[in-house]
């Protein structure tokens, strides 16, 4: 090979590294390449370090040591003991974080709306106070927020003795001419419904002064007239207010809704002159109670009939999304109204409510076989398992309906036959609760403003009501800005629940940190409780996007 073909080889290869050096695309791989080197470095360098300082001390990192036993109790975990290794113990920590973390987001998320809705009320009182509650919960620290919920509200609660029953136990008439009022605010309504301003004010004062006069002469003057003559005086007076009003000369609006409010009042107080004041009788008994040891509530249970009823349901929803489909397919080819989501929803709530009367409609067993005193007889179930001589399973095979309720029923210092929720959960998810609505209350007052003002008043232009603007131009747009902050506040949730370590609550972290702790391997128990929350916000945060990915104008 001549010099001349070595010299242009050699130029040639020198332009090829030289091109290559001023394409942006290689320095970019090449620069992430080498910082990706320099971290894997690091770590390696850094896990030797103390992968070998534990070795040392006979600690060597493994997971084997999840197999010992536990020893230590963990309160309100019924299923645990300390015989159990330490799996178990994560198993409950990590069931009781994932029960906070669920129930704090969809309370937080009710809960933010609700106030982010109050937040642009047209009440003045109403808007501010809301404002005030918002800031300060925004702007105080969540670890003290849960000290104020477990010292504050939680501790303060009444003792075991007194405890607070839901609903409470007392028993309460429902007078029938309550009903009558009812009635008459219904019937009211729709009379003045399509009045407005003046006229749909003074319908509502003359209807509502009516009620309450005549509920006063009810309760204390036990007669509202000798006879029926003023009663019906009355009543030909309103009709004429309201017909002068109406059409009379000058159409006075407001003279035709006080008339009609009148003439409604005085037919209700000619119906209720005799009548009794005998009425509905309810007895009601506490199903949930709430003391300084905790929330205890009902137990519900799947009886021997639940898979009738469930197949029920299944046919309610399978039939329900095939309307759903259909329906809406139709609306979006013609462009007329089909009402799909109503119509699913009735078709799913009536097969389940029609499933559920089905089931009680068919004979139930009354009785069940026991042994009383050396002597087979045949008792009611009930009362079988009250004086527990059957089983809570062989109970449930006899029980009537589907689904079976046990409520808690105190015996000395304890309650039985029923859930509870300990002080340290309760305090925990009322401050994570509110904490976080206050922040995405404020997401939500953003999104709804975002919408351009001009947008709504076109909806009003074309005849939309209220509910329709709101379903198909605010929530649309608004949901596009709201749902990307509302992912951080759900994350920001779900590790925010490790401060239950500061009241004692054995979240995830709490257990591990006392396992890493007897064990002496606690860098392992570190990792678990870090893959632990990376694996939650993963899930969220997949959740939350393809959330987000369905709300996201679509363009071409």
């Amino acid at each position: 090979m001549s010099q001349s073909a070595q010299a242009s080889q050699g130029t040639s290869f020198v332009q090829r590294i030289g091109r290559l050096l001023a394409d942006q695309r290689f320095l970019r791989m090449f620069g992430q390449f080498v910082f990706f080197v320099i971290i894997l470095i690091v770590l390696v360098q850094n896990w030797t370090n103390i992968y070998n300082a534990l070795a040392s001390r006979n600690l060597t990192p493994n997971f084997d040591f999840m197999n010992n036993r536990a020893g230590f109790e963990i309160g309100g975990a019924a299923d645990y003991s300390p015989d159990m290794p330490y799996w178990s113990a994560f198993m409950v920590g990590m069931r009781n974080t994932l029960s906070i973390i669920v129930a704090g987001l969809a309370g937080a998320t009710v809960l933010g709306i609700l106030a982010g809705i109050f937040l642009l009320s047209h009440n003045w009182l109403v808007r501010n106070i809301t404002r005030g509650i918002v800031e300060v919960l925004r702007n105080t620290p969540l670890l003290v927020q849960i000290f104020f919920a477990f010292f504050v509200v939680v501790l303060a609660l009444p003792p075991l003795r007194e405890s607070i029953g839901i609903p409470p136990e007392a028993v309460w008439v429902i007078p029938f001419r309550w009903l009558a009022y009812v009635a008459a605010l219904v019937i009211g309504w729709y009379a003045l419904r399509r009045t407005s301003g003046w006229a749909r004010v003074a319908g509502w004062v003359a209807l509502i002064t009516a009620i309450f006069t005549l509920e006063v002469a009810l309760t204390r003057l036990a007669a509202i007239a000798p006879g029926t003559t003023p009663l019906l005086i009355a009543g030909i007076a309103g009709l004429a207010l309201a017909v002068l009003g109406a059409y009379g000369p000058r159409r006075i609006p407001a003279l035709a809704g006080f008339g009609l409010g009148l003439m409604i009042g005085a037919i209700l107080a000619a119906l209720l002159r005799d009548m009794p004041a005998a009425g509905i009788r309810i007895e009601t008994s506490p199903i949930i109670f709430l003391n300084n040891r905790g929330l205890y509530y009902p137990s519900v249970y799947l009886t021997g009939r639940f898979a009738v009823w469930a197949a029920f349901i299944g046919l309610g929803v399978g039939l329900a999304a095939l309307v759903f489909h259909q329906q809406r397919r139709a609306q979006e080819t013609s462009g007329q109204p089909r009402h799909y989501w109503r119509n699913a929803l009735l078709l799913a709530v009536g097969l389940t409510g029609g499933g559920w009367l089905l089931i009680l409609a068919q004979p139930a067993v009354e009785t069940v076989p026991v042994v009383v005193d050396g002597t087979l007889t045949r008792v009611p179930a009930a009362q079988a398992f009250a004086d527990e001589q059957i089983t809570l399973n062989e109970a449930l095979l006899t029980a009537p309906t589907p689904l079976a309720a046990l409520a808690p029923v105190r015996q000395g210092l304890r309650f039985v036959n029923g859930q509870s929720l300990t002080p340290e959960y309760v305090a925990l998810l009322l401050a994570l609760v509110f904490y976080t609505a206050a922040f995405i209350a404020e997401i939500v007052r953003a999104g709804i403003l975002a919408v351009p003002y001009g947008q709504l008043e076109a909806g009003r232009a074309l005849g939309l009501t209220q509910a329709q603007m709101l379903r198909m131009i605010i929530l649309p747009q608004a949901l596009r800005v709201i749902i990307p902050p509302l992912t951080n506040q759900y994350l920001n949730l779900a590790k925010n629940s490790s401060l239950a370590i500061a009241i004692s609550f054995a979240d995830v972290y709490a257990v591990m940190n006392t396992v890493g702790n007897q064990s002496g391997q606690s860098v392992t128990s570190i990792v678990i409780v870090m893959i632990t929350y990376l694996v939650i916000s993963l899930i969220i945060s997949a959740a939350m996007n393809w959330v987000n990915a369905r709300f996201q104008l679509v363009t071409r």
